[in-house]
């Protein structure tokens, strides 16, 4: 039996904050070719998840929120921002399911969130092709810019890359 308690988020959270992409996850399914697979997600403040998608037909999320505010930001194909809100738990929107090849990023409103994902299996990893063309990966510099801007932009609005 695997239990999802307060030690174990607190765990997740130190270690979120110690990792240099400050978040970390922690599977409940065994093997990464379950069929289903359950995680639990511990964000810190200024983690960049880069929007991305789940391009195969069968391949939705459901998200639950366990702890703080998470921002939950949903684009179409070119990058304008077509959904923003919040989840977090004990509120009016805890959780809700992203549909297979929607574009979305997430991110910690608090300084500390953590949210629990079940989606089909297996794990495969997200090829390049899922993410976003139109968003800065990781590594870039522009990654500071596009949280920031995230964080601001409302419906209607497109990332623009500064110079």
């Amino acid at each position: 039996m695997k239990k999802l308690n307060n030690t174990l988020i607190q765990k997740m959270l130190m270690d979120a904050h110690a990792s240099p992409r400050l978040r970390s996850h922690h599977n409940l399914h065994s093997e990464l070719s379950d069929p289903v697979n359950r995680l639990c997600i511990a964000l810190t403040k200024g983690t960049y998840i880069r929007p991305h998608r789940h391009s195969e037909s069968h391949k939705w999320e459901l998200i639950l929120a366990l702890k703080g505010q998470t921002a939950v930001v949903i684009y179409d194909d070119k990058g304008v921002i077509i959904d923003k809100f919040i989840i977090a738990p004990n509120t009016d929107m805890m959780g809700f399911e992203i549909p297979s090849n929607t574009w979305h990023s997430f991110y910690a409103l608090s300084d500390e969130s953590v949210f629990f994902e079940v989606k089909p299996g297996p794990f495969e990893p997200t090829p390049e092709t899922d993410f976003a063309n139109w968003a800065p990966k990781e590594s870039e510099v522009h990654t500071i810019d596009f949280l920031a801007w995230q964080f601001i932009a409302g419906l209607g609005e497109k990332y623009r890359a500064k110079p």
